[in-house]
């Protein structure tokens, strides 16, 4: 007989299968209403980030004016450059040369006659005045010449006696300055503000427009001057004078140097300037010659003692000195302890230069063309103590 089996097994079996699908549907449609369902949200009902703001525009008159100021830097910066390449197409060919340091072979290499003095001015040139004609020339003629007027304030000028002549030092570095010009190379000194006295014979090859160019360690950057008055006697010991304007007025960092009468034999004098045997080592000379605006060579300082002043009837008295001096000393300031001009170094009378016997055009002669080229200057009287 078979075995009875229980009724409704199958049915139990069929409802906890059906059970348990529902279960699981449940979790399935719990879980996805839980989770999932808020991030979709999230997801798709998050607003999109603003866009940056846009830059501010810039104002044209602004920016016209800006463009219009580096454009006339750009220039002015061009033309230095320019004269500089001139000036070291020039220099190639100068007497002044490392071979040459003396100066003493002419044009082309041919010796000069002997007893020429390698730092003798040039011929007059026409319109800048000469003995026969005293009158200095002013250009251009619409050039006004400077009016007196005083250093500004902390301008370094002494009239005290230096302790010793290093004490001189900063001063002359501060008011010395190499001037360039398509003849070479030479020095100028500050009597007034941005006002450079110097040799007529080392700017006698100007650029168009009567231009130089002027430059320092203290000035910083090569500037362009203008020769407002010039004169030249024509001959060694004659009138040698020249008066440069800065375009750009007095550098901050400089001074001016004020002038006195000429010392007694056996003072203490000072020589300051770019000799040329000298200056070629420097490496900021090389630099400015390179179109370096920006370079300059240091000053060059030696000191001695006065000779005698000679010449003293015509006006025109020379300073005779044992400061060593050498082409590129031309037109650089000769000093007494007090700090005062007593000369423009000019010219050499003998054949080697940086030894004794340099001269000096004494600073008498120089105050009467200064004042009839109506070139304001300090002068101080008294004789130096020291």
């Amino acid at each position: 007989m078979a075995e009875d089996k229980p009724r409704g097994s199958g049915l139990r079996v069929a409802g906890l299968v059906g059970g348990g699908i529902l279960l699981l549907l449940l979790g399935l449609g719990l879980g996805w209403y839980l989770f999932y369902r808020p991030l979709v949200s999230v997801t798709v009902q998050a607003p999109p980030a603003p866009p940056p703001p846009a830059p501010p525009k810039p104002d044209p008159a602004a920016v016209s004016a800006l463009e219009k100021a580096l454009e006339a830097q750009r220039r002015n910066n061009k033309d230095i450059e320019d004269q500089i390449a001139k000036l070291r197409d020039a220099l190639n060919g100068n007497v002044c040369t490392i071979q040459d340091p003396g100066g003493l072979l002419g044009p082309g290499g041919a010796p000069r006659a002997p007893g020429t003095p390698p730092m003798s001015p040039v011929p007059a040139t026409p319109g800048k005045g000469t003995d026969a004609d005293p009158k200095p020339g002013v250009t251009p003629a619409a050039a006004t010449p400077p009016t007196p007027t005083p250093p500004p304030p902390g301008s370094p000028t002494t009239a005290a006696p230096a302790a010793r002549a290093a004490d001189l030092a900063p001063l002359l570095e501060s008011t010395t300055a190499l001037v360039l010009s398509q003849a070479g190379a030479g020095t100028g000194f500050f009597v007034a503000p941005g006002i450079l006295v110097t040799n007529q014979h080392v700017v006698a090859g100007p650029w168009e427009g009567d231009k130089v160019i002027v430059t320092s360690r203290k000035i910083g950057k090569a500037q362009v001057g203008q020769i407002i008055a010039a004169v030249s006697g024509g001959q060694v010991g004659g009138k040698d004078f020249a008066v440069v304007r800065l375009v750009d007025g007095m550098p901050p960092g400089t001074g001016v140097l004020p002038l006195a009468g000429e010392p007694a034999a056996l003072k203490e004098v000072v020589a300051a300037g770019y000799p040329a045997n000298v200056v070629l080592n420097d490496k900021n000379f090389e630099a400015l010659l390179k179109g370096n605006v920006g370079a300059a060579p240091e000053v060059v300082l030696t000191r001695g003692e006065v000779s005698a002043v000679q010449n003293r009837d015509g006006n025109l008295p020379s300073v005779a000195h044992t400061a060593a001096i050498s082409p590129g000393n031309s037109g650089g300031p000769l000093i007494d302890m007090c700090g005062r001009v007593v000369g423009i170094n000019s010219y050499l009378r003998q054949p080697t230069p940086g030894a004794p016997g340099g001269f000096a055009l004494g600073s008498t002669g120089m105050s009467q063309f200064l004042k009839s080229s109506g070139v304001g200057f300090q002068w101080q009287d008294g004789a130096c103590p020291k």
